[in-house]
């Protein structure tokens, strides 16, 4: 690296460091540091970058939380995903008090059954099966993709959006939706 190079990063930290920028990410890396060593400590965290804390009194997971595999926070009291969360594996929030849905990154199923979510977000792709059951959503997002089976039963979704692709089945029971438009592509079956 040159020295003009050197001078210019090394003005840009410290104008990073006057307006608080670099504190605040400093903060939110100890934050995030110091919440995976007290899961590892107490076992909840394994080898693989698994995340399983299922039923525990958490209520919060910090921002910029990166599991490489996956987390499975279902009955637990948190309300909030980080927008910057990053799953690499399957995600199962079942029977959480989740409101919103951030769009994440998130490297296999879905599963938000029992759930307080009202939307998901537009052009939202998952990577294997998504699970809604028992949840108030009233309808699905524009060009949502599903890698996997889709699950809709016990919501109040009335009809579809025309550019839904489900790459495997399409279970409608428990739902008010009579019929699925010709534009709707499912790879597999149709259960009503």
């Amino acid at each position: 690296m040159t020295v003009r190079r050197t001078s210019l990063l090394l003005a840009f930290c410290l104008f990073l460091s006057e307006v608080g920028f670099v504190n605040t990410v400093h903060a939110e890396e100890e934050a995030r540091i110091s919440f995976i060593a007290e899961l590892r400590l107490h076992g909840f965290i394994d080898n693989y970058g698994n995340i399983k804390i299922r039923n525990s009194k958490l209520t919060q997971l910090p921002p910029g939380l990166v599991t490489k595999g996956y987390l499975d926070i279902e009955g637990s009291r948190i309300s909030t995903l980080p927008d910057n969360l990053e799953v690499g594996g399957y995600l199962n929030a079942a029977y959480t008090p989740l409101r919103r849905y951030p769009n994440i990154r998130v490297g296999g199923y879905i599963d938000l059954s029992g759930t307080f979510i009202r939307r998901l977000p537009g052009g939202m792709r998952v990577n294997g099966d998504l699970s809604v059951t028992n949840t108030p959503l009233t309808n699905l997002p524009r060009r949502l993709n599903v890698d996997g089976n889709l699950y809709l039963a016990n919501t109040q979704i009335t009809e579809l959006p025309p550019d839904l692709k489900v790459s495997g089945n399409l279970y409608l029971r428990g739902t008010k939706i009579k019929t699925v438009p010709d534009t709707v592509m499912v790879g597999g079956q149709v259960f009503r």
